[in-house]
């Protein structure tokens, strides 16, 4: 995939204390020269737990040999992981200054690891899987680029699969290029001709030395000191000089369990603010997320107001559908309904909230800007004071400031959400289906989904559900991997088979009162449709509205008149005191969003 650049990237390592340090060209510890370190844009790199590097060095074993991941990861040293483009989750892995490979999963597939030279020299000499060696001749080819081939192959594992990750050595033992097999062990030294492996890495590089000794996280944060309070007091002053902008406005921090709202809650805090805690509890929320936000209100004696979604995502699901990444109407009904409830009843003349949002984490955050306000939540003004920074400099904050953070990220999760949020990887799901309590009840939707619309069991296995119209990436992966009898079968699927039911007498009555919206309505039982008393007036979301509302809520904060309330899980409108104003259908997910 393409590079996604969202923001300058500044990560260094000093070698000396052998830790990563962001931005600062001297360390602040020892004061020695910082070397740029190059990584793959966006460049949110982030701090590797102990649970990572376990997992991380599991593959590496089960490539390339036990031990060899250790190896690879001495312990007690430093690493940090950088989030690639890629199909599905990726991450370069960093150490002693130096990007020793990739961490990728592929689905249907699982975990591999792409070796970078420096890394793959680490192990060149404990290599038990995974290696092939070639005559020294072929070795200026593959420098320029070449394709290792059969024919100068001496020797290889012998179970060596097409596909697999491998290291290809000199006579000597030397790495000379890391790459994916493009036949078999047996068949490298039965052939002596074809393609043996496809060079991924091949240049000349030099041989580093690992530097002696481990290090720790608060080492980490004494070279990066400077930085940190110079980012910390730049964001103090951010904090104060946009409330002092909405000075009409009262001040809260919206928390969800997660690192940036915490990070952006210490900053606030060292404003000298003390702010209301805002917490929507969507419903999926691991119970981790859950306890974490009490603990923080409680460890620094400030209120929490929290509004719950309760069952809101299974009752939509019933009309929409499951989400996706492109059809994402979950967010609409499970976090901005009730945050949109919530500022209404609590803060009726609007709310400064203070929101761990980064510009690293996507596109549209990049864009947003670290002012903004989102038309589906009126009366709330949003501003990140860490709109710039990126993951691993936020950690480096919690960690200076001591704060407690939420377990699940040492457990694998690399964020805090919705437990089965479809921007999620796939191979994040897997660990997120040890934490959920809820994960057989969703897996057995997807699989009756599936069913009911003929799909095949690809579309749960694979996570195709996860979007409505299939992306380019994933379609060439089905199709290269000889599935793309898949694709067309999902993509039929992508047109709605919702149909239009018959209208019983409560559907009618239903309707005329939300009529009311467009200023009234008649049934027709001679033309057997509604009539609207305004000419011109569309009927068709009217009658969406008030047939399938899912009772998010969202309408409530649109209304100025007070004529929306939510009874037994859905709107119905007080026609005495609907206006007609309309402005209640712009924010209504089942208009928005078709049936799935």
């Amino acid at each position: 995939m393409g590079a996604v650049r969202l923001g300058k990237i500044s990560f260094r390592w000093c070698m000396e204390c052998n830790v990563p340090v962001i931005e600062l060209e001297q360390c602040g510890s020892c004061g020695s020269d910082t070397h740029q370190v190059s990584i793959t844009p966006p460049g949110d790199y982030r701090p590797a737990f102990e649970h990572d590097i376990r997992s991380i060095s599991r593959t590496i074993d089960t490539q390339f040999g036990d031990g060899t991941g250790d190896l690879m990861l001495p312990k007690e040293h430093i690493a940090v992981l950088n989030k690639c483009p890629a199909m599905d989750s990726m991450d370069e892995v960093i150490a002693d200054g130096m990007v020793l490979g990739t961490h990728a999963f592929e689905p249907g597939t699982g975990w591999r690891f792409i070796c970078r030279l420096e890394g793959a020299a680490r192990i060149a000499g404990f290599l038990k899987r995974s290696w092939v060696r070639v005559d020294n001749g072929a070795i200026s080819f593959i420098r320029k680029g070449a394709s290792t081939m059969a024919v100068g192959v001496l020797d290889a594992d012998k179970d060596i699969k097409p596909g697999h990750e491998v290291i290809v050595l000199s006579e000597e033992g030397d790495v000379v290029s890391t790459g994916r097999a493009r036949m078999s062990g047996t068949g490298m030294l039965k052939l002596d001709r074809g393609a043996a492996v496809k060079s991924r890495w091949y240049k000349e590089f030099e041989l580093k030395e690992v530097p002696v000794g481990g290090r720790t996280w608060q080492d980490t944060v004494r070279a990066n000191l400077p930085l940190i309070q110079a980012k910390e007091a730049k964001a103090a002053r951010y904090i104060l000089r946009t409330v002092e902008r909405f000075s009409q406005l009262p001040v809260v921090v919206s928390v969800s369990g997660g690192k940036d709202s915490l990070a952006t809650l210490l900053l606030v805090l060292e404003a000298g603010l003390r702010p209301e805690l805002l917490f929507i509890d969507t419903g999926l929320e691991f119970p981790e997320t859950i306890e974490n936000v009490q603990r923080t209100a409680d460890e620094h004696d400030l209120d929490l107001i929290v509004e719950k979604a309760d069952d809101a995502f299974w009752r939509a699901l019933e009309y929409f559908g499951p989400p996706a990444k492109d059809f994402r109407w979950c967010c609409k009904t499970c976090k901005l309904g009730p945050a949109a409830k919530l500022i209404r009843s609590q803060y009726p003349n609007g709310v400064l909230s203070f929101i761990g949002q980064r510009q690293y984490e996507s596109a549209q955050r990049f864009e947003k800007g670290k002012i903004w306000q989102n038309p589906w939540v009126p009366g709330q003004v949003g501003a990140s004071p860490i709109q710039d920074w990126p993951s691993l400099l936020v950690w480096l904050y919690i960690f200076h400031k001591d704060a407690e953070y939420n377990p699940l990220y040492e457990k694998g999760l690399d964020r805090i959400g919705c437990w089965l949020c479809p921007s999620a990887d796939l191979a994040e799901m897997e660990t997120v289906d040890e934490h959920s309590e809820d994960s057989d009840r969703w897996h057995a939707i997807l699989k009756d989904h599936a069913s009911e619309h003929g799909l095949p069991e690809e579309w749960v296995g694979l996570g195709l559900w996860r979007w409505k119209r299939l992306p380019k990436g994933i379609v060439r992966f089905l199709e290269t991997s000889g599935q793309e009898d898949i694709v067309k079968r999902v993509s039929v699927h992508n047109v709605s088979d919702k149909h239009p039911r018959e209208l019983t007498e409560q559907d009618r009555e239903m309707t005329l009162e939300f009529a009311s919206i467009i200023g009234g309505a008649r049934w027709s039982a001679e033309e057997q449709r509604f009539m609207p008393d305004v000419d011109g007036q569309d009927i068709g979301p009217v009658m969406k509205k008030a047939l399938h509302c899912v009772g998010c809520g969202i309408c409530i904060s649109r209304c100025e008149s007070g004529a929306i309330q939510i009874v037994d899980g859905r709107a119905r409108i007080q026609t005495g005191k609907c206006t007609a104003c309309g402005l209640c259908l712009q924010v209504c997910p089942v208009i928005s969003f078709e049936p799935r």
